[in-house]
């Protein structure tokens, strides 16, 4: 399927992003590198799937309250063990998925605290979704703005291509996104859980293999 270039689509930069976050960099999405912090958000947070369920994987930061922190400067807070706990967590849901031991030893370097340790966030989801990208067959390559661009009425944002705050967790943000449609799949804990779908494209990856890489593709629709 031939993908439409798009760079007037905007997303924010985002740690392990999801499948629709990846079908947005398929299309040639910008990432946004100019805005300020905001918490409780995919910019440092993920999604995976685990035998009780969803679980939030969090990337802590050095959060200073009362500034605004532009988000090439947002430091990693590295007195708390989250390499270590975010591998374990990997290993623990997807040890028994169909190509976790294919993708593993690509992934399990970023979890070394003792060779990888960036010290910023903008640059520790560069460098992941660089891989994931490579991993899944689609162009690595990162486009960025230039400069800040306000965001688009929510109501209005999928129409202007700002998915900036509609890719989110939260259900109040949310808003149908038409150039999209999420991938239904095998999931590990198919027999106990029920199937969620557009968790982290680690979830996908991990099941699917070299097959996730036409699903993202095939995620793509195109708005009329």
């Amino acid at each position: 399927m031939p993908l439409g270039i798009n760079e007037t689509m905007l997303v924010t930069t985002a740690y392990l992003g999801n499948i629709q976050y990846f079908g947005k960099l398929a299309q040639g999405a910008r990432i946004e590198a100019h805005e300020n912090f905001q918490k409780q958000t995919y910019r440092n947070r993920a999604e995976v799937m685990t035998a009780a369920g969803v679980r939030t994987l969090t990337v802590p930061v050095v959060w200073d309250h009362r500034a605004k922190m532009p988000i090439r400067e947002v430091r990693i807070d590295y007195t708390l063990p989250w390499q270590r706990e975010h591998w374990r967590t990997l290993r623990a849901a997807y040890a028994a998925a169909p190509y976790f031991d294919h993708y593993a030893e690509k992934l399990a370097p970023f979890y070394d605290e003792r060779t990888y340790r960036p010290e910023r966030l903008f640059d520790l989801n560069g460098d992941l979704t660089r891989l994931l990208l490579g991993l899944l067959g689609l162009p690595e390559t990162l486009l960025f703005t230039e400069d800040y661009t306000a965001p688009a009425p929510l109501d209005t944002a999928a129409e202007a291509g700002d998915f900036r705050e509609i890719i989110s967790h939260k259900p109040r943000l949310r808003r149908p996104d038409p150039t999209f449609a999420a991938p239904e799949y095998y999931q590990v804990f198919a027999d106990r859980v029920p199937f969620v779908s557009n968790l982290s494209v680690v979830d996908l990856l991990f099941c699917e293999g070299p097959q996730a890489g036409q699903a993202v593709r095939a995620s793509i629709h195109t708005a009329h």
